[in-house]
Formats: C-alpha cells, structure tokens, sequence
C-alpha cells in the first residue's frame, strides 16, 4: 500500500459520506416538514410506526437521521414515547436500502447519475428540481465514492499484514465487534460502513463472510450514538425512545452472534450468492429483518425496561425552554416542529395570564398569590418570545423551502401577538391590583358588563389560536365579525360609561380606569385578529 492509496481512500470515503449526506439532505428539502407530518400522524399503532420508520429511512438513507427526529419530536412534546418505538424498529431495517442498492452493481452508471443530478441542481431556479438533483447526484457520489474505494483498497488483498488481520477476526468476535462499532460512531453512519465493506470485498480484500459477520454487528451498536446524542439534554420520554434503539441493536446484535455459532446461517447465505459483496448486504439485511420480527411483540416489554432504565418524570419548568433543543437543529424538520410546540406552550402561557386576569377583574375574591402567578408568566411569557425569536432566526440560515420558509414568517409574527396579548393581560391585573390597595369597586352595570365582555374577548382569542392551527370550522369572515362585535361592545360600553359618570354613579378615578380596562380588552382582540390572519388562509 502506497500513500496514493490511502489518499485515494480517503478521498472515496469522503464522496461516500457526502453522497449519503446530499442525498439525505435533498430529500428533508423536498419533504419540509412533511417528514414530520409523516412521522407524526401515521403513527397511530406500533406496526404502522414501524412501516413508516422503514420507509423514512429507506427513502433518506440515513437511520441515523430517522431516529434523530424521532428523538427530536419526542422530546418537543409531538410525538408519545410509545408511537416513536415502532419507528426506531423500522428504521433499522430502512438502513440495510444502501447495502441492498449496491448489492445491485449499478456504480458503472455513477458518473451519469450524479451528472444527471448536478445538472438539476445547476440549471433550474426552482428549489424543488434543487433538490430532487441533490438525490439524484447524492447517489451517483456515493457509487463514485464506492468505485474510488473499489480502486484503491485493491492493493490491501495483497498486504499479509491486512489478511492475517481478517482472518484472525473469524476467532475474535468480541474484537471484531468492537472495531465496527468503534469505527461506525466516528463515521456516524451505519449505512456507510457496511458500503465500506462491501468496497472491501468488491476489491478482494475481504474473501468471506466469516470475516466481516462480526464487524457488521459491531457497526449496529455504533449507529447508536447518534441516538444517544440526540436524547442529551432531552426529555425523560426523549431518552427512553433512544434506549429503545440501543437496545434493540445491542439485543440484536447479541441474538445473531449466538445464532453465527449455533446456525448455518452463512451456508445459508452463501446459498443466495457467491458473490461476498451481496452476502454482506443479505446479511445485513436479514439480522435487522429477523431481530425486529422477534423482537416487536416485544416492545411493550422493552419500553417497560426503559422506563426502569430511565425512572421518573420531567420536572414542570416555567422560564425555560421544554421542547426546543438545539443539538436537534441540523434537521429542518425537527427544528420547525420543536419551535411550533414551544409556541403553542407559550400561547397557553399566554392564556392562562387572560383567563386569569379576567377572573381577577370579575370576583371579589382576589388572593396575593394569584397577582404574584400573573408577574411570573409574562417573565415567562417574554423570555419564550425572545429566545423563540433567537431560534427562528437559527433556522432561517439552515437552508428552507419556500413553505418553510413561510411558516417561520408567520410564527415570528405570531409570537409577537402572542407577547403583546400577554402584556394587556398584565395591565388588566395591574389595574386590579389597584383597585384592591385602594378599595376602589365598580358600580354592579360595570361588573355585569365586563364580565360578558372578557368572556367574549376569551372566546375570540381561542378561536382566532384554533384557526391559525388549522383546527376550526370557522372562516375568516367569522372570525373578522367576532371582532367587530368586541369593536361594538367596547363603544357601546364606552358610551354606557360616560352616562354612569355624568349621572355621578361613577368616581373619575375608577371610570379612569374602567377606560383602560376596555382599551386593553379591544386591543386583545385586535392582536387576535392578527393571529388568525397569520395562518395564511
């Protein structure tokens, strides 16, 4: 082996990950955060989350990716632990797609898949022939970066230090599983480490099954990691759905090394093919097909020892983020889906504040705690508007589609909404909060007044909030007459007001701040209006 040839190895790895890597990444472009749609909905049973898991992965090329995201909505809160297990089992077996597909020898067409895919990418303006040309020329790379493998690992079937070295593992599993899962946690892709030794044998330098079966599971513990770092910093729930990924693949793993021993299986295989580049594939293929068919009635058991494994309960937190984690954001997906989860708990936030200050105005029972509750959710309330708006801002430079790109524009707008109803509600406790240190009280008409009006004000705001998520019957002309009811009931309460202080049934003071009360309560409604109009419909 010469320098030019490990340069030359290097170099073919490098276009192996990358076309991994493009190829992965052209089709999170093209699906936006439909992948998360995907990964959200139809997983309604542990089965269907499964197929889906397989198909995601299949599709992208990257379990590592799957389970990221998978890790990535359960910690932001969309996605229940147990609908994410049957995904992890499903994308283990989508993984084996980039062995089966090399196992079809098509890298002789490589140079003109991946012409085919840079021309998209370089002669059309519209972003989703971009990245429909980044699948296609993220595949052709890697069958170039195979080929260049091929090439280059050649003069390794020759060095009797490397075959000594691969026939000594055949009786040194534990060794050998530790080289694999050693080697596949720096490269961060399973899929590309079994195509390294799929190189390997395409280039004589691996001669048997025997020698590389130990490896191969060794390179299934190592995709964990991305898993694991994933769930870091994470939910409790975000953990146990990373465990259950370790797990299956340590389990699976530990299955197929007795089995090696006990069984035939490479006979077996061998009867498929001769050649060793495909038995590697079919073995890869069926150790994850086989483990998950004996270990999915098993899930519910496996996600009972997680729990063990990880024990407990999140801790209710108020001034910090609870579905938001950056470690998450190399994924479009997963980033957009964990902002939205952080909005949708700042608009309860914001809520809370309203119905509550609302209550305040209303009864003549009013405790200190209540007014020290309202002070603590707008810190609250503002800190999520500031660091949401950070993140926002973090994932405009990651590369969005057009829709994307719009749904980001409309959740900056909303946050401030969201904020601005949550500053009126303050002021209206604010004002109550006066009322009480100074015994001030409003004429029996007022209180009957208000007390219809917050209720409406409530009721548009949840009603604007359901439209925006795309969950109300109501259109847009009904939402437009709400608010010009809250409009009318303002004015006339306004002229109801003034008759009361001319009749001298109402202190200047306390119309005063009846006036204020009023002011905020339409305003509310306007930030309402708004929110309901961001939903683009």
């Amino acid at each position: 082996m010469t320098m030019t040839d490990w340069i030359g190895m290097a170099g073919g790895l490098a276009l192996f990950l990358y076309g991994i890597r493009l190829m992965g990444d052209g089709i999170q472009n093209l699906a936006g955060s439909k992948l998360k749609s995907i990964l959200e909905k139809l997983t309604r049973n542990r089965f269907i989350g499964l197929l889906v898991g397989l198909f995601v992965t299949a599709v992208i090329q990257s379990s590592n990716a799957t389970t990221a995201m998978t890790v990535g909505f359960v910690n932001a809160g969309l996605m229940e632990f147990t609908r994410a297990s049957g995904i992890i089992l499903g994308a283990n077996i989508g993984t084996t797609a980039t062995s089966l597909l090399i196992a079809l020898h098509i890298s002789d067409i490589a140079a003109i898949i991946a012409f085919v895919g840079v021309v998209l990418i370089v002669f059309f303006k519209n972003k989703n022939v971009n990245s429909a040309g980044a699948v296609v020329a993220g595949l052709g790379i890697i069958f170039l970066g195979m080929n260049m493998l091929q090439e280059y690992m050649a003069p390794l079937a020759n060095e009797a230090w490397f075959t000594q070295f691969m026939l000594s593992l055949e009786n040194k599993p534990i060794l050998a599983i530790l080289i694999g899962a050693v080697f596949t946690a720096i490269v961060q892709s399973v899929s590309a480490s079994v195509g390294i030794l799929q190189a390997m044998a395409l280039s004589g330098a691996v001669t048997s099954l025997e020698q590389v079966v130990f490896i191969i599971l060794g390179m299934n513990i190592g995709c964990c990691v991305a898993a694991i770092t994933a769930a870091v910093g994470g939910t409790k729930d975000g953990k146990r759905t990373a465990s259950i990924h370790v797990m299956f693949n340590v389990f699976a793993s530990i299955l197929f090394a007795i089995s090696w021993k006990l069984l035939p299986i490479g006979d077996w295989i061998r009867s498929l093919s001769s050649d060793v580049m495909r038995q590697i594939a079919f073995f890869n293929f069926g150790e994850k097909v086989i483990a998950t068919i004996v270990m999915f009635p098993l899930l519910p058991a496996m996600e009972k020892l997680s729990r063990i494994i990880i024990p407990g309960e999140d801790k209710a937190r108020t001034r910090t983020l609870q579905h938001i984690n950056r470690n998450d954001f190399g994924s479009v997906s997963i980033a957009i889906a964990q902002v939205r989860a952080e909005t949708e708990r700042m608009f309860g936030i914001v809520m809370q504040n309203l119905e509550l200050a609302c209550k305040l105005l209303n009864s003549n029972k009013r405790t200190e705690a209540e007014f020290d509750e309202i002070v603590e959710n707008e810190e609250t309330i503002d800190y999520l508007n500031r660091v949401i708006t950070e993140a926002l801002v973090e994932i405009t430079g990651l590369g969005l589609t057009d829709a994307d790109a719009k749904t980001v524009n409309r959740t900056h707008h909303v946050i401030c909404d969201y904020e601005r109803i949550g500053d009126h509600a303050d002021n209206i406790a604010g004002y109550v909060h006066r009322f009480v240190n100074e015994g001030l009280k409003f004429s029996k008409n007022a209180h009957d007044e208000l007390e219809v009006l917050t209720d409406q004000v409530i009721k548009f705001v949840n009603d604007a909030q359901q439209f925006y998520l795309g969950k109300s019957d109501l259109d847009m002309n009904a939402l437009e007459m709400q608010e010009e009811h809250v409009d009318m009931a303002v004015d006339e309460l306004q002229e109801a007001h003034i008759r009361r202080m001319e009749g001298g049934r109402c202190t200047a003071e306390v119309g005063l701040l009846y006036a204020e009360i009023l002011t905020d309560l339409e305003r509310i409604a306007d930030h309402a209006l708004n929110i309901a109009e961001a939903s683009g419909k």
